[in-house]
Parts: C-alpha cells; structure tokens; sequence
C-alpha cells in the first residue's frame, strides 16, 4: 500500500495540478488554468508509460529477469539446479523546468536480504534508487539521493538489463558497493577536436543502503575521472556493455576512480554497520578504506572491449581494543598485541587486487558471443574473497529487439586456488539460461 501511495505522490509531485478531482470544460482549458496530460501515441518495446504535459513528463518502465541455473562444485559428481527471478524492477522517471529538474526511482522487488548488522537493525533492500538530479546547462549535473555510485568500476555504470553477461564479473562482486546514498557532481569539458574529459565527484554515506538508517561511521570520498578521445558513444553506448549501435568510428573512454571510506563498517561498503570496533573507552573507533581503479570500454563496428583494475587498502588506528558483537556487546581484545589486533579488523575487510577483462562481437544477425576472464587475490590479513580467484565464462546472446528483448546462455568456470583444491574439488562450474524482458 506505501508503494501505491509513493507513486500516486511522485506523479502528482511531477504534474502538479494537472490530474483533478473536478471537471474540466473548455473555458478552463482556454484560460490556462489545467494542463492537460497526454499519453504516448506510439510505443516500442522498452519505451515504457510516458505521460507528458505542458509542465513536464512522467515514464514508468518496467524490466523482468527470469533466470535458470545449474551447477557442481565436484566435477559434475553432483549438480544443483534453480529458477529464479534475476530482477523485477519498476523504474519511474520524471522532469520539470524543461528536463532541468528529473527524479528518479526504482524498486526491485525480488529482495529479501534481512542485513546482519550490529544490533537488531535492517534495511529495505528493495529500493536501488531514490534521486533528484538539477542540470543547469549542458556542462554541469548535480544529483542527491540513493543510486549506484559512478566509484566504482565501470561494470556498475551500466544496468543490469543491458549487461553483456548475465551477471557482474567477480572483481566487481569483490569490490563494488553499488548503491549508496550522497551528493554528487558530473561535468562534461571538451578539451579540444573531438576529446571530452569529464569528472565526477561523490561524497556519500560509506555504508550503502543500511545508511538511510544509520550512518555509523563517517563519509565516503570519492572522485573519478574519465577520458573520451574520440566524443561521445553513439545513442548513449558508454551506458550499454554490447555494441548495439555498431559504431560506425572507434569509441573509448578511459578511466581512473580514487575513493576513501573515512570510518568502514563493513567489508567493501555494502552492509554498513557490520562491524563496528571502539577504544578503551568504549567509543567508537573505525579503519579508512581506501579504494583506487582503473578501467576503459571500446566500441568500434559490433566489437566491445571492457577491463577494470582494482586495488583496496586500509588503515587500521591502533587505538582500536575491542568490537561490538551483533547483540550490541562490546568484547575487549584482551592478551592480544596491537599487530593482532590490526590483522583482525582487516580480517573483515575485502583488501587485495583484481582485475577483469572481456570482449564481445555482435553479428549482423542480433547474435552475440562474449568471453571473460577475472582474477582475484587478497592481502594477507583479508577477508576470504578470493576463494576462487580464476573465473572463466562463456556466453551467447540473442536479440529480439535490443537490449529489451533478449536471450542469455552462459556457462563459467570458477577455480578454486591451489591450497584449496582437492581430488574431487577443484573448482565450479555453472549453467544459466536467462529471459530478459524491459516493458
């Protein structure tokens, strides 16, 4: 019922007075007093709802996700199998002031997650985006509210529904945080011929989306600076992995990210709030996360290429003399050195390197073929996310209509490392069939 009634709000926000209890002649029409709405005339799969007046504009879209898997750990001696729903989202978007002033906001309604944090707290792991973005002019974009972050690798830039593969690469699942909520800035500066520099700025929470709850450490800096030598991609490209556009010239956009999380809560920004540690005295004292990335995506003729590199470090105060347990506690670390004390708190915490690369060819007939390959390696004192620290996938594509109709088979092999591997258990394999679906 809160979902119906936030969406009633956000039209009636958007359109003002234009939907009226009362009724409307023609006198009123003349004198300016009502807008009227009209709906979209045509309509092609992915345009969604669109409502227009002369105030301004409302679209709902809709994306469905249906995925089947199989896999074994044990070379092939067992398998396990599932259905699921990938995504279910519900994307609304708004503008006024002649598109100066959008809101955006998106639910994704497969979510259960119940956050395991410190104390009996949770957050609404359903709602990705909640945003209000302010475009003076073509150079400048401000924005405040929760969405994925432009810090982290280049993979989260683009959506789920117009990803290449059927999931996000391991690096990313390592290091990304996706969603959090903050302030940000985007410039666009064409710097001479054809090239374009453009900065982004972000200052946000550090503890995703539990920090529309609590924000128990403090902020997350962050900036990140792409290079385009050769203008923009063709029809929005930088935000698709697939070149559905097939540029007809190369397209390249290099970049280099640098964030810190003053205060970390959790292992790589995903769950703030996880792990919580305090003095002596019992205040709370937290480690500085550092994050620093480099990435590029080329397009040119039906061919792709996109690769991250990823380092994280931290640093751990020494003041740091016990931790908080989930029921609130606070445990001292007693009898242990201050060098055991720092290798515990980066225990929880995802500190290493990785890196990710991979390429695809779309076919004149709307069939697609990718290949990718990630590596994962973790510090010493590092939380265990690099288990499997080789993946392989496979994955071919059918196009219906587009990134809005689509047909994903994929398969990947996911190596455990060395000292892990035994006779019977050297690494995973997977099986996905994917349908997707953007109304």
């Amino acid at each position: 019922m809160r979902k119906k009634m936030a969406l009633f709000a956000i039209v009636g926000f958007l359109l003002g007075n234009n939907i009226m209890a009362q009724e409307i002649d023609s006198s009123m029409v003349a004198s300016g007093r009502v807008h009227l709405l009209r709906l979209q005339k045509s309509y092609t799969l992915g345009d969604g709802l669109l409502i227009r007046s002369s105030v301004g504009s409302v679209t709902f879209n809709q994306s469905l996700q249906t995925l089947y898997a199989v896999t074994s750990a044990n070379n092939f001696n067992t398998t396990s199998s599932e259905f699921t729903i990938n995504r279910a989202r519900l994307n609304v978007k708004g503008d006024i002031f002649d598109k100066r002033v959008t809101m955006t906001f998106r639910i994704n309604y497969p979510g259960t997650y119940q956050s395991t944090t410190t104390g009996t707290r949770s957050f609404n792991p359903e709602l990705e985006e909640a945003l209000i973005q302010y475009s003076p002019n073509a150079t400048h974009v401000f924005n405040i509210g929760l969405r994925a972050d432009y810090i982290d690798t280049r993979e989260i830039r683009i959506e789920g529904e117009d990803n290449g593969f059927i999931g996000r690469s391991a690096t990313s699942l390592a290091f990304d945080a996706i969603f959090d909520y903050g302030v940000r800035y985007i410039g666009t500066y064409h710097i001479g011929g054809k090239q374009i520099l453009r900065p982004y700025l972000s200052l946000t929470t550090g503890d995703g989306r539990a920090g529309l709850m609590n924000n128990y450490g403090g902020l997350k800096y962050g900036i990140r600076l792409d290079y385009l030598p050769f203008d923009e991609f063709t029809n929005g490209g930088e935000a698709r992995m697939e070149d559905i556009a097939r540029e007809p010239t190369p397209k390249l956009v290099i970049g280099a990210v640098c964030s810190i999380d003053k205060g970390a809560t959790s292992a790589y920004g995903t769950n703030g709030g996880r792990y919580l540690y305090g003095d002596a005295g019992q205040n709370i004292v937290l480690p500085d996360y550092t994050k620093c990335i480099l990435d590029y995506l080329f397009k040119y003729r039906g061919f792709y290429s996109m690769g991250s590199l990823v380092a994280t470090s931290a640093a751990v105060p020494t003041s740091i003399a016990g931790s908080y347990k989930l029921s609130g506690a606070f445990t001292p670390f007693s009898g242990l050195s201050t060098h055991q004390v720092d290798s515990t708190v980066r225990s929880y915490l995802n500190l290493g390197t990785g890196y990710n690369i991979q390429a695809g060819y779309l076919f004149k007939s709307d069939w697609s073929f990718g290949l990718r390959y990630a590596y994962l390696n973790n510090d010493t004192y590092s939380a265990a996310f690099a288990n499997s620290n080789r993946n392989y996938s496979f994955i071919v594509t059918k196009y219906l209509s587009g990134n809005n109709l689509k047909i994903q088979a994929e398969v990947d092999k996911y190596d455990l490392k060395s000292s892990l591997q035994s006779v019977n258990n050297e690494c995973t394999y997977w099986g996905q069939v994917m349908i997707c679906v953007n109304l």
